[in-house]
C-alpha cells in the first residue's frame, strides 16, 4: 500500500513539474515574439565628449535634479500642513544618512510593533 502511495505522489508531482515547465517555456516564447522591437534612430551628428567631461556633467545634472526634487517635496509638505510659511533657504545637514523624517518614521513604525 505504501508503494502505491509513493507512485501516485511521484506521478502527481512529476505531472505538475512538467506542466509548470511547459508553461514557463510558453511564457518565454511569447515574451520573445511579442516584445516591442527597438526602433532604429536616425543618425545624428555626435559630439565627441571625453569621459571626464561626461562624468562631471552627469554628476552636476543629477545633483541639480535631486536638489530641485527635494525642494519641491519640502514645499509640498509645508503646503499640506495648511499654514502660511515662507521658505527662505533649504540647507542640507551634512553627516546624516537619509532623511530625518524617514528615520523618525521607521523608528515610530518599529516602536508600534513592539508588544
Amino acid at each position: 500500500m505504501l508503494l502505491y502511495g509513493l507512485k501516485v505522489t511521484l506521478l502527481g508531482m512529476g505531472t505538475v513539474f512538467v506542466a509548470l515547465y511547459i508553461l514557463m517555456l510558453l511564457i518565454q516564447l511569447q515574451s520573445n515574439f511579442l516584445a516591442p522591437k527597438p526602433q532604429k534612430k536616425q543618425d545624428e551628428p555626435k559630439k565627441e565628449v571625453t569621459p571626464a567631461q561626461a562624468q562631471v556633467s552627469s554628476a552636476q545634472v543629477t545633483e541639480k535634479e535631486d536638489e530641485d526634487e527635494i525642494a519641491a517635496v519640502i514645499a509640498a509638505a509645508i503646503a499640506a500642513c495648511g499654514q502660511q510659511v515662507v521658505i527662505r533657504t533649504i540647507t542640507r545637514v551634512i553627516g546624516t544618512s537619509g532623511a530625518t523624517w524617514a528615520q523618525s518614521g521607521r523608528t515610530e513604525a518599529m516602536n508600534l510593533r513592539q508588544v
